[in-house]
């Protein structure tokens, strides 16, 4: 079977380039497991080949666009897996990056070979490769403080009203806040604090979540604990009494390294900050579970179908069908009882409310 993506340049620079192929492959064998530092796991563990799915193409070329993640899927039953076919290739000393026109080969003894094409441009280690996940999805939660616990806001800045009086606000209006304490600070995050986020079995207060509604830039620095700003960038309406924390930069989008939890992990999926019931694909969810429980950032998890309250038809008594997958997700940021996950896939509707176990 023959996979797409191949152009026809890079064929043609097989041809010429038959003579050193050989070569190359010993040479960059795994180059690819680069990409498995950042998809990698517990390798020394590792004492199986993942089995490759029933339709895999032959050969892939890198593209623009492609995810760690969705490479593995075209080649892989399960795509989290990946990370075991470093034992096939202990020669290799750097395995960092893949990059767009890097050249996937299925080999006959089932294996997964790199072959660069020369020439090619010389990449230094600085250079990026593409990611295991998509990054614009999770870069607004890798730095904001989404989930929290009681009280943790309540002495940050505070939105007053706008400056001609407006209670609701939008990109580029004007406002005063009151309690910004580092006036040289210049740009701020404005938050609405949301649900108390309860464990469904325990009752516990796991945390609270917290909406980003919009970012705000200093004009004017407080004068008499009044400080004047403009909103750059709004998401949801903003109004009085909402929440201001100093903006850090965005920050780099982790090398995450999917993985099963080393032990028995369960728990609900509480939230979805897009505020809907159902979430597929690339879709992030709140989880009951976090550092106390165990979980780390990479922890791959199964989601389950979770269905309580039928009735028998013929009988008329209560039953609870038995809980069915439905997707995996992948923990990204993990805070002490609470996680953010994405829904890396969704083979059926995935519902808040529903459960997750280990892979």
């Amino acid at each position: 079977m023959t996979g797409t993506g191949v152009s026809p340049c890079v064929n043609a620079g097989a041809g010429a380039n038959r003579s050193r192929l050989p070569r190359m492959l010993r040479l960059l064998t795994g180059s690819l497991l680069s990409a498995l530092l950042l998809f990698g796991g517990s390798l020394a563990a590792a004492q199986e080949t993942p089995a490759l799915s029933d339709n895999h193409p032959d050969r892939y070329v890198v593209q623009e666009g492609d995810t760690l993640w969705d490479i593995a899927s075209r080649f892989l039953r399960d795509p989290w897996r990946w990370p075991l076919i470093w034992q096939h290739n202990p020669d290799i000393k750097n395995p960092h990056l893949i990059f767009p026109g890097d050249l996937l080969v299925v080999t006959g003894d089932g294996n997964l070979k790199v072959v660069r094409l020369e020439p090619s441009v010389r990449r230094s280690e600085l250079d990026r490769g593409i990611p295991a996940i998509p990054p614009n999805v999770i870069q607004p939660f890798l730095t904001s403080p989404l989930i929290i616990q009681p009280g943790e806001l309540d002495t940050a800045g505070y939105v007053l009203q706008g400056v001609d009086d407006e209670l609701v606000l939008g990109k580029y209006s004007h406002f005063y806040a009151r309690g910004l304490e580092k006036p040289e600070v210049e740009n701020y995050r404005i938050f609405k604090v949301g649900e108390s986020l309860l464990h469904p079995e325990s009752g516990e207060l796991l945390g609270i979540e917290t909406r980003h509604l919009g970012d705000a830039r200093m004009l004017r620095p407080g004068e008499d604990d009044i400080s004047k700003l403009v909103v750059t960038d709004s998401n949801l309406d903003i109004g009085p009494a909402d929440r201001m924390l100093p903006q850090t930069d965005n920050a780099p989008l982790p090398y995450f390294e999917p993985r099963a939890p080393a032990t028995d992990i369960n728990g609900w999926i509480l939230y979805a900050p897009r505020g809907v019931k159902d979430v597929g694909r690339y879709d992030v969810v709140v989880i009951s579970g976090g550092k106390r429980e165990g979980l780390e950032p990479g922890h791959v998890l199964r989601a389950m179908l979770h269905r309580t309250g039928r009735r028998d038809p013929v009988t008329g008594e209560s039953f609870t069908p038995p809980d069915e997958s439905s997707g995996l997700m992948m923990v990204f940021r993990v805070f002490d009882k609470l996680s953010y996950a994405l829904i890396m896939e969704a083979t059926r509707p995935i519902s808040i409310g529903d459960r997750y176990v280990n892979p």
